[in-house]
């Protein structure tokens, strides 16, 4: 392993910041995510509820075809009061009787409830491996020296 220098140019330069920029907002993102998710979890309180029934909506999509998405409606139970909430819809049919978690806040359950997203924890992780990648390779389009392994 050699250590070489190389001649830097304007492209390496101003794609080195554009990728040490885009790093640092995927960096902040999954830290805003993150909080978010935190504050949340220490605000609202979370239970398991019950899909029961399911509303058919037809949409338009980009391409002006007519696609059919879903919502659930989800009940669950805060001091023996059962409260049913519509969740978001999507293109994909929750099966009735399926066990969901729901988070709410305890004061106003009724309108603070929502869906909790199986995928909520992985997604600041994914955010800082994106943006490590990004500083790491703006770094290297600015950095002058390289390791050769070659006896060039």
């Amino acid at each position: 392993m050699n250590l070489k220098f190389r001649q830097i140019t304007f492209e390496d330069i101003f794609s080195g910041i554009l990728g040490l920029v885009i790093g640092c907002v995927f960096i902040g993102g999954g830290f805003l995510v993150g909080n978010q998710v935190t504050q949340e979890r220490a605000t609202l309180k979370q239970t398991q509820g019950t899909v029961v029934d399911s509303l058919r909506r037809r949409e338009r999509d980009s391409k002006d075809k007519q696609k059919e998405t879903y919502a659930p409606v989800v009940e669950f139970l805060v001091k023996g009061d059962r409260i049913r909430f519509t969740g978001n819809y999507q293109s994909s049919r929750s099966s009735n009787g399926k066990i969901v978690a729901v988070r709410y806040d305890p004061k106003q359950p009724r309108t603070t409830a929502r869906l909790v997203d199986f995928y909520e924890d992985l997604l600041p992780w994914m955010s800082f491996g994106m943006g490590g990648l990004s500083l790491i390779s703006g770094l290297r389009q600015i950095f002058p020296i390289y390791l050769s392994s070659g006896d060039e």
